[in-house]
């Protein structure tokens, strides 16, 4: 799931900003779709490049690397929240309200639709981590490169924000959770 929604942002994310945001502001489709190559398929090309030819340096660092994305997506939002901040609290918390309905929605009906086409309880936890967890991160770097207005970053900032506080608690309750099926699984 993460693979094909990586790869699809690539060419879906320019194309709807394209159709649906396009009517309101100029977007360049053809700018977002060298970003969003630049920002999700670079990195992933060169990550399965580096696990191919050099797993010791891969090992090594692999450690480290979950605490960098943490600090890199709070850095990222937490600038573009600061430089809009008189915004964010003007808008009356219609923003924070919406970001996290969206991830809430994302997380309860990514487990619901999963658990009621009958996938198990471990896969169905993944697929609303999959569903509600997303790359919100993108969005502050797309709309920063490509949209002259800082408020653009202030929705994707928020979201990042709220989807990294609902994951983190999510997984924290299932961690301690484990159904017996994973439990008697000889994974554990």
């Amino acid at each position: 799931m993460t693979a094909a929604s990586t790869l699809s942002a690539v060419i879906m994310t320019p194309f709807l900003t394209a159709k649906l945001a396009g009517k309101y502001v100029a977007v360049d489709a053809t700018g977002l779709l060298m970003s969003t190559l630049q920002v999700v398929l670079l990195p992933v090309l060169a990550g399965a490049f580096l696990v191919q030819y050099f797993q010791p340096f891969v090992k090594f660092i692999s450690p480290l690397m979950p605490p960098m994305a943490v600090a890199t997506a709070a850095m990222l939002s937490g600038n573009a929240i600061a430089q809009s901040s008189s915004s964010v609290l003007m808008s009356s918390g219609q923003v924070i309200l919406a970001s996290c309905l969206l991830h809430a929605s994302g997380f309860f009906f990514g487990y619901i639709l999963a658990r009621m086409l009958g996938l198990d309880l471990s896969s169905s936890r993944t697929i609303s981590i999959e569903v509600g967890m997303q790359n919100a991160a993108l969005g502050v770097v797309l709309a920063t490169k490509h949209f002259g207005d800082p408020l653009t970053t202030v929705p994707c900032a928020v979201s990042s924000v709220c989807h990294s506080i609902f994951g983190s608690i999510l997984a924290g309750i299932w961690r301690f959770s484990v159904p017996s099926e994973i439990k008697d699984s000889e994974y554990i």
